[in-house]
């Protein structure tokens, strides 16, 4: 009869409790998100940076009471050799939020999977198959960072920083609040 060595249970044991409860910080963030929460911002813009410290921009539309998008001229339109349709950049109170890659539906899985191979699996676990659904999205998320895209009528990826454009929002409440009781 085949004795068990304790002292190889017991590592055996560890071993296997690691992998279902482990340390989930050490491996969370991909090289690609970590280089992306370092940046913290999208080509050389960081989140936070006030509008008009930012050349080339050109004012493409107004969303809602607070927000406003730009287009940067010089951008090269695409990611990762996927080409894109636009690139809109998003401030709430003259202040870099949000920047939005949008691409034709033709080019969706392609995006997705160019994000998957940049950032590693996407934390909703949609898989290649996934963006064959009727409507499907994938997120990401760094420590500072969230990367999400959506499709696949056309596809639009975001790339935010979270805490700062939810600072941003509130800023715009209390702006509101501040303008309704004086009356302006």
């Amino acid at each position: 009869m085949a004795r068990w060595n304790p002292r190889l249970v017991g590592i055996a044991a560890m071993v296997f409790l690691y992998g279902l409860f482990g340390d989930r910080d050490a491996g969370a963030t991909t090289p690609g998100l970590a280089s992306l929460d370092q940046e913290y911002g999208f080509k050389g813009i960081s989140f936070g940076t006030d509008v008009d410290s930012v050349p080339k921009l050109k004012k493409i539309g107004e969303r809602g009471q607070c927000e406003v998008a730009y287009a940067r001229s010089g951008d090269t339109l695409e990611f990762e050799g996927v080409p894109l349709t636009a690139i809109e950049y998003s401030f709430q109170n003259d202040r870099f939020t949000l920047v939005s890659l949008l691409a034709k539906a033709e080019d969706c899985s392609r995006l997705y999977l160019a994000l998957r191979t940049r950032f590693g699996e996407d934390d909703t676990k949609l898989g290649p198959e996934g963006t064959k659904k009727p409507f499907w999205t994938a997120t990401w998320e760094g420590k500072r960072v969230k990367v999400d895209i959506t499709g696949p009528t056309g596809c639009i990826v975001t790339i935010s920083a979270p805490e700062e454009a939810i600072l941003e929002e509130r800023r715009c409440r209390e702006d509101d609040r501040v303008k309704a009781g004086r009356g302006d």
